[in-house]
């Protein structure tokens, strides 16, 4: 089970072992005569580089262009600065919504804001997509790659033995995880995202942090210090001082899905495309079985996001650039979401755009693994990170994640990591004005 599991899961997430960067053209087949003879530039994180190709030769067929691939394998943010520090260029490529300002301020990305049909584009979107994709000033800065949120996943078969519903608070979460394994149902109830590599911890603890009220940062990017702030830590601490999560939570492979789908654990915070993968009978043993429910906590929120596709800030044309941005984070020049909706049917990947996700053949497929109605209201209810927008974020992200599992681990005092957490806030704004 656990090899298949693996091989839908190959992603952003994992190195690719004896791939390096895809060559230009040539290599993904034939183009047509009529083609650049300058490719354009394209980087890529490990989500299913092999599909990526299809799509670049379909874009190919479609303009009569020249595009160059290549797979970035392994952390894919600080080894795409790497590249662009170093000065090679690329005309488009992918990123989170939180290196976005970052990039733009290096002036290694351009806006899109000017560009023809912009306006029509962000009116199809989901505002909280649009925010996402801009920058501090307003400005568009990216198209959509794909839209998510955290999802709290349970068991029904766990809950219906235990004779308990879905938690609603966090406190109730702690309850029903003790019930739930001396009554010899789950050795290990309780699971996430707990791993430090990008972006596993991260989007768990701010999910979890949004559910239950905290801010983490105010407006001007200024760390809070909150009691729903603690309390979020001091239950994940107690999660796992208590033995209510597997002990090696924080270095499981596949942001701990494939121990998920082994029918171990009743409760999860997870991507919500991983839902999908969950229900999934050919790699899960609990297909059919995993329910999504509210985020429990003080407000049911969650963390939402929209992945982007950024422009190079020099592309060697930019109406050609413009067509591949298109291509891939919208409608194509037939009218058609090629990349988009093939992410979601195969993949269970959502859509930054209203239409995509209103598509009967989409509803269909998501109708299948998933409640509908639960997740509309749980992204009615989501929270965007705004402080994503702050150049020097990603660097405190890193920061937190090691602190945060250090805290976990060892059982130290709440004071001091929060005060370690609001330094290092201190610390970088600074460097960084």
């Amino acid at each position: 089970m656990t090899s298949s599991l693996e091989r839908i899961l190959m992603s952003r997430r994992h190195v690719m072992k004896g791939m390096g960067g895809l060559a230009a053209a040539s290599m993904l087949g034939g183009r047509a005569f009529a083609a650049p003879s300058t490719a354009l530039t394209f980087a890529g994180w490990q989500y299913q580089p092999s599909i990526v190709e299809e799509n670049v030769k379909t874009f190919m067929k479609l303009y009569d262009e020249n595009v160059a691939y290549e797979l970035i394998s392994g952390d894919y943010h600080p080894l795409a600065e790497t590249k662009l520090t170093g000065g090679q260029h690329l005309d488009m490529l992918y990123a989170e919504e939180n290196y976005i300002a970052r990039w733009h301020t290096a002036e290694w990305i351009r806006s899109i804001e000017e560009l023809p049909g912009v306006d029509e584009i962000k009116a199809g979107m989901f505002p909280v997509s649009v925010q996402s994709l801009s920058l501090p000033t307003g400005e568009l800065c990216g198209l959509p790659y794909y839209a998510g949120y955290n999802t709290f996943l349970y068991n029904e078969e766990h809950l219906q033995k235990a004779g308990v519903e879905a938690p609603a608070t966090w406190d109730a979460v702690l309850e029903t995880c003790r019930k739930l394994k001396a009554d010899g149902i789950s050795d290990a109830p309780f699971h996430g995202m707990w791993q430090q590599n990008w972006p596993n911890m991260s989007w768990n603890m701010f999910a979890c942090w949004y559910s239950e009220g905290a801010k983490v940062f105010d407006a001007d990017g200024n760390f809070i210090d909150e009691p729903a702030l603690r309390k979020i830590l001091e239950v994940h601490q107690t999660l796992y001082k208590e033995g209510l999560v597997t002990a090696d939570i924080m270095t499981l492979p596949g942001e701990g899905v494939p121990s998920y789908a082994s029918g171990r654990h009743t409760f999860m915070v997870v991507h919500d495309y991983n839902h999908k993968v969950a229900n999934d009978p050919a790699v899960s043993k609990i297909a059919g079985k995993v329910r999504n429910s509210l985020m429990p906590g003080a407000t049911r929120s969650t963390m939402a996001w929209t992945a982007s596709y950024l422009m190079g800030a020099q592309p060697v044309d930019e109406e050609r650039v413009w067509n591949l941005l298109k291509f891939f984070g919208g409608k194509a020049s037939d009218g058609e979401y090629h990349v988009i909706k093939r992410w979601a049917l195969e993949f269970g990947l959502g859509s930054g755009y209203k239409e995509v996700m209103a598509d009967p053949d989409i509803v269909e497929s998501f109708s299948k693994w998933r409640d509908l109605n639960v997740s509309s209201q749980q992204l009615g209810m989501a929270t965007s990170r705004a402080i994503g927008k702050a150049i020097w974020f990603p660097e405190w992200d890193m920061f937190m994640m090691q602190q945060v599992q250090e805290y976990i681990r060892s059982g130290s005092s709440t004071d001091e990591l929060v005060t370690r957490l609001a330094e290092k806030a201190t610390e970088l704004k600074s460097q960084y004005q």
